[in-house]
């Protein structure tokens, strides 16, 4: 499984001190390792690993519509719209993203301005490296319906109030936002909320003066920890979502090539289409010359099984062919016929057969007194022996059938 590196974003300069935690998991459950180096460091070694960053909770205001709508992303179009009357700056200037919807219909909104958004990727962009999410700290503590949840450090109190609710405050404020966030109860209410507290190192807040129900949950050696071990991506929002999507980002970048990409891929097909084509006429072809050499196979062996594969058949015959002693063989009787109608100019070779070792052919000329020359030519090599199967004259001109076998 890819690993995951995971940092917390305060300050942005290349040598702010960054805590980081490395783990083999997109969820880690486990125990985790927290170190702490310069920020372009960390950044460093997000090569081949899953990057997720968490940025405060200050800087990310959470809230939930309800449109009339089920897709999200037209939902995220008219989010700033309807949400516009509880931001004091102007909705151009805000970056919003979405989770999942909830039961009751609604959509839970994160919203972070877009100076924030470019600085918390910049560093990022400069070293080449991708982010797989961003994730707002409020929304990665554990969720529970029942009781808030507290990340308490020495200087900062970040609190989950809901599926998409939460706050951020000084130790010393802690009690009058909790009374806030809970409508103006005071703690002593009976309706007033209980707190789930994570405690981190030198965590110095004092709980027992809160008239609430509290659980202290105690172990966490930095922040991080605490966050990395309870994040639910599904429980979450991932800040890069619209135009910082990595879908996004590759629609644009690809934007550009899309037509000459289409071009491209039109000439393939065609490509593959002509060469298709030509590889039919290329199989006709060979097709074609299959059958014209077993044609010829077969007049020249016609005593061959022709259910049998002839390039077999043909290969067997090559190797009698050159395993045949000097003086005869079938190579024997084709170089003595040969030199002997060269000799003999005025007969022509017309079929030419091989079989029970010997060598028929049919050959034609002008008159008889070319195959007396025939004869003499035999008579003097010697090594072959010429026997005639039948001598016929007309107005065609002479037919001869002779036989050639090794003396």
């Amino acid at each position: 499984m890819r690993e995951t590196l995971y940092l917390r974003l305060r300050e942005l300069a290349p040598s702010a001190i960054t805590a980081y935690a490395v783990t083999s998991g997109a969820e880690a459950s486990a125990s985790v390792f927290v170190r702490e180096a310069p920020l372009a460091d960390v950044i460093a070694q997000a090569h081949g690993r899953r990057v997720v960053a968490f940025v405060s909770g200050a800087d990310v205001r959470l809230s939930q519509v309800r449109v009339p709508a089920r897709q999200a992303a037209k939902v995220l179009q008219a989010a700033p719209f309807v949400l516009e009357d509880q931001f004091a700056e102007d909705v151009e200037t805000l970056h919003f993203a979405i989770g999942a919807r909830q039961a009751d219909g609604t959509f839970p909104i994160a919203a972070a301005s877009l100076d924030d958004m470019e600085g918390w990727l910049a560093p990022f962009r400069n070293a080449g490296v991708s982010i797989d999410a961003l994730i707002p700290e409020t929304l990665a503590l554990p969720f529970d319906p029942k009781v808030w949840s507290v990340l308490a450090e020495p200087r900062h109190m970040t609190v989950r109030t809901g599926i998409c609710g939460g706050f951020c405050c000084l130790p010393e404020e802690f009690e009058i936002y909790l009374q806030l966030a809970d409508g103006g109860r005071a703690d002593t209410s009976a309706e007033a909320r209980g707190l789930r507290i994570l405690m981190t190192q030198n965590a110095a807040a004092d709980f027992t003066k809160l008239q609430r129900p509290v659980e202290l949950i105690a172990g966490f050696q930095h922040p991080l920890e605490a966050l990395v071990r309870n994040l639910l991506l599904a429980q979450s929002i991932n800040l890069l979502q619209a135009a910082y999507s990595q879908r996004e980002q590759f629609d644009r970048l690809w934007q550009p090539w899309r037509f000459a990409a289409s071009i491209a891929a039109i000439a393939f097909v065609l490509g593959l289409a002509v060469n298709g084509i030509e590889a039919a006429k290329l199989k006709h072809a060979a097709d074609a010359q299959d059958a014209a050499n077993l044609e010829r196979f077969h007049a020249l062996f016609p005593n061959e099984n022709k259910n049998v594969n002839f390039l077999i058949l043909l290969g067997q015959k090559e190797q009698l062919m050159r395993s045949a002693p000097v003086g005869g063989g079938l190579l024997f009787l084709v170089q003595q016929i040969a030199q002997a109608l060269t000799a003999t100019p005025g007969l022509t070779l017309k079929t030419l057969q091989f079989r029970e070792g010997a060598l028929f052919l049919n050959l034609g000329g002008t008159d008889l007194q070319l195959l007396e020359k025939l004869r003499a030519w035999f008579t003097a090599h010697g090594g072959a022996r010429l026997d005639v199967q039948s001598a016929d004259s007309g107005e065609g001109g002479v037919q001869i059938l002779i036989k050639l076998s090794a003396s």
